[in-house]
């Protein structure tokens, strides 16, 4: 694997996940508010924190494909969070098992734009009122304008940290860049953002040695865990520019406006948008949400690693296949084993 020049800058950052447990106990002593693990997106962050309910996703090392596998990894779970959420529909829902712990399914709709921005407001306010938090009506608008401008720090300082890094690889690698995408959505915004800054304003002062070559790519999973699968593959000759991962860079694309008189509306109806996971959105959706930009972004190669998929990725492997071969775009459908060679065997081929 290449040399990652600036990975002691994340560094914290792995200590801080190995102390995991113990950093979200302090947070919940000195703020004294309810906390969800959540196993993916399933809507705006801060409209929950703003109404007394921190969502955090749960961390991958609790996960195998999906982060509803293997919470009884998690030490003393109970003492972490008020209670679990994952999708109505999840195919990997049955794998959840922490008596004493609430699993709230939440309902996550169909589409985007108006109809689907009022049926996330339905379930989203649903979900705070089971929370025993207010409902939507009783937010207050200021702590919810407070609560996002917190978030979209966060989300901005990640979306730059992994934007430099597309130009200048050889900083930080892609196992650094999946520790600031773990560290940035498994921690509260205020634990975490003076170490994204950090990081960020080191990545942009610094002096890049790479020189190009390296073909564009998109890498496809669900929870991915081995990142340094990601750094074998750059060394192979694809540089890994995009993912589509549960854990990747999905979580951070999009911020709000925090000034808009409108701000809960707006947020709903731009959340509607979000990709979301194969098991609540039709593959269909995700081209047209996803899928379709990528040749405009650069991308030349999607590599689909097969044994890191849930059955909903797993399922859309064939129907991307066939449609990104239609827009130009190679697939490349692999597993862990032998995703090097393919790489490898696909660049001398070009």
């Amino acid at each position: 694997m290449q040399v990652s020049r600036l990975t002691h800058l994340v560094d914290p950052l792995r200590e801080m996940l190995y102390q995991y447990d113990m950093i979200i106990k302090g947070f919940r002593e000195r703020s004294n508010v309810r906390i969800a693990g959540i196993t993916c997106g399933m809507f705006p962050e801060e409209i929950a924190a703003s109404a007394g309910l921190v969502a955090i996703r749960l961390p991958s090392y609790a996960a195998g494909c999906c982060a509803c596998d293997g919470l009884s990894a998690i030490d003393k779970i109970e003492a972490l969070y008020d209670l679990l959420v994952v999708p109505r529909g999840c195919s990997e829902k049955n794998r959840i098992s922490v008596p004493g712990l609430e699993l709230y399914e939440f309902d996550c709709p169909p589409g985007w734009g108006t109809e689907s921005s009022e049926h996330l407001a339905s379930s989203l306010d649903a979900f705070l009122r089971s929370a025993g938090c207010a409902g939507l009506k009783g937010l207050d608008p200021a702590k919810l304008r407070d609560a996002t401008r917190e978030y979209n720090a966060v989300r901005r300082t990640v979306r730059g940290i992994a934007s430099i890094r597309r130009d200048k690889p050889d900083l930080v690698s892609c196992e650094d860049l999946a520790a600031v995408f773990e560290a940035a959505s498994v921690f509260p915004p205020s634990v975490i953002i003076g170490h994204m800054a950090t990081i960020l304003n080191n990545l942009n002062l610094s002096e890049s040695s790479y020189g190009g070559g390296m073909v564009p790519s998109l890498a496809y999973a669900s929870y991915m865990k081995e990142a340094r699968l990601l750094d074998n593959i750059e060394d192979a000759g694809c540089l890994i520019a995009e993912d589509d991962f549960c854990n990747g860079r999905r979580q951070f694309d999009m911020s709000y406006n925090d000034e808009s008189d409108n701000l809960l509306s707006e947020m709903l109806d731009s959340y509607s948008y979000r990709p979301r996971c194969p098991n609540v959105r039709p593959v269909e959706e995700r081209i047209e949400l996803l899928y379709k930009m990528m040749k405009y972004q650069g991308i030349e190669i999607i590599i689909f690693i097969q044994d890191h998929c849930c059955p909903g990725k797993l399922r859309d492997i064939e129907a991307l296949r066939i449609r990104l071969m239609r827009t130009g775009i190679d697939p490349i459908v692999a597993t862990s084993q032998n995703a090097v060679d393919k790489i490898r065997n696909y660049i001398s081929r070009i």
